[in-house]
């Protein structure tokens, strides 16, 4: 995935084009752009992140020559960076593909973060919004479904007109976002659709899977997505041929071998599957291949999903779970695979839970889906759409045992004309206030026990306290605090959150950091004039590590490491490594971490 710096993004989204009919010729006042297409990290994506907890390690897959080597990673959110640790893998010959390993530190803090991975054969490629660090596995928590994002608008190209400045859809999807970023589910699953046209990339300068990318990393948590019938097809009354939907799929959200697969991961489809505790869950991609949308290579994939392939890996998975496990699967609809004269098998006729050993089964497609029994096992509900109607739905899981709530929306509708959760904010929420406080009103039949709420607080205090609920997390970053609070926002009630700094730490003089403080003396540093002196302050006695890193995050050499006092202090550099070895001219980062927290500046190194 090519990193595209974040403020050419957000610019590219505040363009737009002028309407223009089917036929007619494309008159774009600006153009919108690429988003991060696929490079050299193919797992974990935006779309399929992994869930990591701090001390262990995950799987990389890396498309790159069978002889690279050097493989180094770090996360990343915003100016923080934190290497990991090679622990393992290699070159996978069956499956034509690298499967790494790497550890993260027991010290991260539990955050949504961009993955970033080189070596020797490849350029730095940066998956974001790709891992989400936790603290553990939750055994009492929930998780959201969303589905049938449509983005960007609601109206199909079939009607013969695309008005391509037409953006309505990704606001009804940022209600739906505003809304959980505060319930806090620990994942979110998304059952399709999340295009309105897979094939609309080039054509007209649509790029809605650009589009869409980014609006998935405005989540706090994790999103899993299947590919839905919009997804990996195409109108006839549009141009681009057959198979160019699925192709621009494969470009954003994985994976270019699908075509071709490799003998060690012999599949078609993207489907895939994770673990959070002894819950298992299955994503299946679900699509229309017999004209009406797209008629790609029948041959491989038939008239419509699921193929005899996607159903016999479906149930070897299954029936691969240990005793206990519980399983859901969540796909776009049951469209009904293709019957032997092949034409379409009916709906619903494929996926049976009982029979199958599912637990519960979960769908989008049907926009206003009537809500279906929450009492009946295994579960088999439906999802309305995001699009228009924005609804969402939360299930709480206890041991692993699944229990579904109803549908909710978000809002905004003719029906419901106000949003069912608002926020009122004393000031802005923007890095400028010392204390904040925010009112919301949850006006949902529903009580939200793990919410979390984000203050970005000023960066001249480390130490802050909160009312109406617990600070859990403060992470110092880009020259702000990002304040974690917990807190519970009752049903249909209103809750006041406030965050402010607290009393002035013993030792430390007003004004100064109460937190770590790091500052390197000059920067850009030129080593002919000297060691570059690095100045770092502890509000209490801890155990404290200053290192150099390089700009993937690995280590250069140790400045400091060892239990250190409060106060201020004074570290050295002379721009070797710890080997002794001159490094070269260069950006680099240094890295404090001391009593839990953590900064980091980044450095010029000038020869």
């Amino acid at each position: 995935m090519h990193l595209r710096p974040a403020a050419t993004l957000r610019a590219a989204l505040l363009f737009a084009l002028v309407a223009v009919s089917l036929g007619g010729v494309p008159r774009p006042a600006r153009a919108w752009t690429y988003g991060d297409t696929l490079t050299t990290i193919m797992r974990p994506l935006p779309n399929l992140p992994a869930l990591v907890q701090r001390g262990t390690a995950f799987t990389v897959w890396a498309n790159a020559p069978s002889g690279a080597a050097a493989w180094g990673a770090s996360l990343q959110l915003g100016a923080l960076t934190i290497p990991l640790t090679p622990s393992g893998g290699g070159w996978q010959a069956s499956k034509n593909r690298w499967e790494l390993s790497f550890t993260v530190p027991a010290d991260t803090p539990e955050e949504m973060y961009s993955l970033a991975l080189s070596s020797n054969a490849t350029a730095t490629d940066v998956a974001e919004h790709a891992i989400k660090v936790l603290a553990a596995f939750q055994t009492d928590y929930y998780f959201a479904q969303i589905s049938d994002t449509h983005l960007p608008t609601h109206v199909f190209s079939s009607g013969g007109f695309i008005d391509v400045t037409d953006t309505t859809g990704m606001a009804d999807f940022d209600a739906v976002l505003e809304d959980l970023n505060v319930i806090r589910p620990e994942f979110v699953l998304h059952a399709g659709d999340l295009v309105n046209e897979g094939e609309l990339e080039e054509y007209l300068a649509m790029y809605e899977m650009g589009r869409a990318q980014a609006m998935l990393g405005r989540l706090r948590v994790p999103v899993f997505v299947v590919s839905g019938n919009h997804d990996q097809g195409g109108w006839d009354p549009t141009p681009p041929p057959d198979g160019t939907a699925r192709k621009n799929w494969w470009r954003y959200y994985g994976w270019p071998w699908l075509l071709t697969p490799p003998a060690g991961d012999p599949y078609h489809s993207q489907d895939f599957s994770f673990d959070y505790g002894p819950l298992h869950v299955i994503g299946l991609e679900g699509y229309i291949n017999n004209g009406s949308y797209d008629n790609y290579r029948q041959d491989l994939w038939g008239a419509q999903s699921f193929t005899a392939e996607q159903m016999s890996r479906l149930q070897a998975d299954i029936a691969a779970q240990p005793p206990g496990t519980k399983k859901l699967a969540f796909y776009h609809y049951d469209f009904g695979g293709t019957l032997g004269n092949g034409q379409p098998g009916p709906n619903f006729s494929q996926i049976n839970p009982a029979a199958l050993g599912l637990d519960a089964v979960i769908w989008g497609h049907n926009h206003g889906v009537n809500e279906g029994s929450l009492s009946a096992r295994p579960i088999n509900l439906g999802l309305r759409s995001v699009i228009d109607r924005r609804y969402f739905r939360i299930f709480r899981v206890s041991n692993g045992v699944v229990t579904p709530g109803p549908m909710h929306c978000a809002g905004g509708t003719a029906s419901v004309p106000t949003d069912s959760m608002s926020f009122a904010w004393s000031g802005p929420n923007d890095g400028t206030r010392s204390s904040l406080s925010v009112t919301v009103n949850n006006r949902y039949d529903e009580t939200w026990d793990r919410a979390r709420i984000r203050f970005v607080m000023a960066d001249h205090d480390s130490s802050f306290t909160a009312t109406g609920g617990t600070v859990v997390q403060t992470i110092f970053e880009g020259g702000v605090a990002l304040v974690e609070v917990a807190s519970v926002l009752p049903s249909r009630g209103i809750a006041t959150v406030s965050v402010q700094t607290s009393a002035p730490v013993a030792g430390v003089e007003p004004g100064a950091a109460r937190g770590p403080a790091l500052a390197a003396r000059v920067n850009p540093w030129f080593a002919a004039a000297g060691p570059l002196r690095v100045r770092w302050t502890l509000p209490t006695a801890a155990s404290a590590v200053l290192e150099a890193l390089d700009v993937q995050g690995r280590h250069i050499a140790t400045l400091a490491n060892g239990f250190t006092p409060a106060g201020e202090h004074e570290s050295h550099w002379d721009g070797r490594d710890d080997s002794g070895i001159l490094v070269p001219p260069a950006m680099y980062i240094l890295r404090l971490r001391a009593g839990g927290a953590m900064r980091t500046q980044r450095l010029v190194l000038v020869r």
